[in-house]
């Protein structure tokens, strides 16, 4: 079945993903080159293609390096159908910048379970979350998942906690001396203060309600099924299954509470929730649900590209 075919990772696959996510990068942005754009477009672009291949080295990286999945290629396959699901999330530039830095501080995050050069891990992480705040405002949020991971550490925890104000910081004073150099002001303060909204009405899209709706479905899903595996039967998963929890929370949460309600801020979910399915994937014995929930997220999203396409026809 689909499943056995990337139970072992091997380079093609890398290039089987990477190959389609270029195309559903491209074709996410038909519509902006059906026009007249300027060569400056096409470099914003480009530049955003790279910062998400960059993303996709340092999700690739995690989890290898902190052994969050095993030898396969199950979390990259699920990132590619995620995003196939919902395209728009590679839309917005400034979201995927700081998504890029999020991925960043994770993989200080999850390193910390080995309990080795704790302080350097915990200033890196809040200074690529304090980063990553800077581009958008509501991945505040990950410091939360930080703060919680100190309390697994054994000592030191008014220290551990400093040396993460120091990482944030240090971020601070560089935004701050960036804009009295450039723009001889300090009036990009207020711009870090999260801005919410809870008025769903523009979530007026079919297939981005049902998307939704399938994504949070295998998210609790997928987290109830492995709570005894990786919760309580291995202590050594512990602390990864709790991190993985407390980041699919907030990439929940921040498209819920984001005031502009599109697709784009599930980017923060779908490289967690691709780490917790392939975990679900690889403890499943018979593997007929998780073929099933692939094929069911297939069958959506060829549905979203077909009227995708009959769209762009009658333009």
């Amino acid at each position: 079945m689909i499943t056995s075919f990337f139970k072992t990772s091997k380079p093609s696959h890398y290039i089987i993903f990477l190959f389609l996510l270029v195309c559903v990068f491209v074709f996410q942005r038909f519509d902006t080159y059906q026009t007249d754009a300027l060569p400056v477009s096409y470099l914003k672009e480009f530049s955003a293609f790279i910062v998400f291949f960059i993303a996709l080295f340092v999700f690739v990286f995690v989890i290898t390096k902190n052994d969050l999945t095993q030898n396969n290629s199950f979390a990259a396959f699920y990132l590619c159908l995620f995003i196939l699901l919902l395209p728009k999330s590679l839309s917005n530039h400034s979201i995927l910048l700081s998504n890029l830095f999020i991925l960043l501080s994770f993989r200080r995050i999850f390193s910390l379970k080995s309990k080795t050069n704790i302080k350097r891990k915990l200033f890196d992480s809040g200074f690529w979350i304090a980063l990553a705040t800077i581009f958008y405002p509501l991945a505040a949020l990950y410091f939360i998942p930080l703060f919680f991971s100190i309390f697994f550490l054994s000592s030191d925890f008014f220290k551990n906690i400093f040396t993460v104000f120091f990482g944030i910081i240090s971020i601070g004073l560089l935004a701050s001396f960036h804009n009295i150099i450039f723009y001889d002001e300090l009036k990009f303060l207020h711009r870090l203060l999260p801005q919410i909204s809870l008025d769903f009405s523009a979530f007026n899209d079919v297939f981005l309600v049902l998307s939704a709706a399938l994504l949070v479905t295998l998210t609790f899903w997928a987290m109830f099924s492995l709570f005894n595996i990786m919760m309580l039967k291995v202590s050594k998963t512990r602390f990864t299954f709790i991190m993985l929890f407390f980041a699919i929370v907030i990439g929940i949460l921040i498209p819920i509470l984001s005031p502009t309600k599109t697709e784009a801020p599930f980017i923060f979910l779908l490289f967690q929730l691709a780490i917790i399915m392939a975990n679900f994937t690889e403890h499943e014995t018979s593997q007929w649900m998780s073929n099933f929930m692939i094929i069911v997220i297939l069958g959506l999203a060829l549905t979203k590209i077909g009227f995708n396409i009959q769209g762009l026809l009658h333009l």
